[in-house]
């Protein structure tokens, strides 16, 4: 979980609580979503030239560890739950 916590944010002061990258206000769900249409690493790190590498790196694999439809039925029921 410590990798989690460095790549990925959950602070009600940025975006209202949404997960975000570790020191932007791009969210998770963003991400996700790219992924879904196609965008791979190198796309990725185009669009966001001031995320590191390693960081996005992370982010896909994780949400592909999780798989994105869970990462969403998540995000989801953390939403309503507030």
């Amino acid at each position: 979980m410590t990798d989690l916590n460095k790549y990925i944010v959950i602070d009600t002061q940025i975006l209202g609580g949404t997960p975000v990258i570790a020191g932007t206000r791009i969210p998770i769900e963003r991400i996700a979503n790219l992924v879904k249409q196609g965008y791979d690493t190198d796309t990725l790190k185009e669009e966001f030239p001031y995320v590191g590498a390693r960081k996005m790196q992370y982010i896909i694999s994780s949400l592909m560890s999780v798989g994105l439809n869970e990462y969403e039925k998540t995000q989801k029921i953390q939403i309503a739950s507030r």
